[in-house]
């Protein structure tokens, strides 16, 4: 398994991230459920323009997060920090995001919310299971 998959595989066995966002230099956090597209390296998320982080997002497109598991062992630790670009979805992008989504939420189906892209350009990935504080990282390439 290369670098790249396994960040892709902790993504996916996950199913909660927090997106960062800022107006006027103030930082706000929230949680949101996500699907996630490994050929375009690419978090979906259902967030309503009335929510502060998504009229932040559709005022600032750029964002941070994290995708993190609870442990209590340090020895254990793995989760995933990550900078991008949000996109409110539109069209055939929205299709194909919401087929995702709705994929590993079919009850999401039954809330009428925008679809957004977080398109990942950085990924950082600690697993203390492959030696303590190891960090795998991934760029977009430019």
């Amino acid at each position: 398994m290369d670098q790249v998959d396994k960040i892709v595989s902790y993504i996916k066995a996950n199913n909660i991230l927090t997106v960062c966002t800022a107006r006027d230099n103030l930082p706000w956090s929230a949680s949101c459920f996500y699907a996630f597209d490994k050929e375009a390296m690419t978090f979906y998320v259902l967030t309503s323009l009335d929510t502060r982080h998504g009229a932040e997002m559709r005022d600032n497109p750029n964002v941070a997060g994290t995708v993190s598991s609870q442990q209590a062992n340090v020895a254990k630790i793995r989760g995933l920090q990550f900078a991008g670009r949000t996109f409110l979805l539109s069209g055939e992008a929205e299709e194909r995001g919401r087929a995702l989504y709705y994929k590993r939420f079919p009850l999401a189906r039954l809330h009428a919310a925008p679809l957004w892209s977080i398109v990942a350009d950085t990924l950082k990935y600690t697993d203390n299971s492959f030696g303590f504080g190891t960090k795998l990282l991934w760029d977009r390439p430019l």
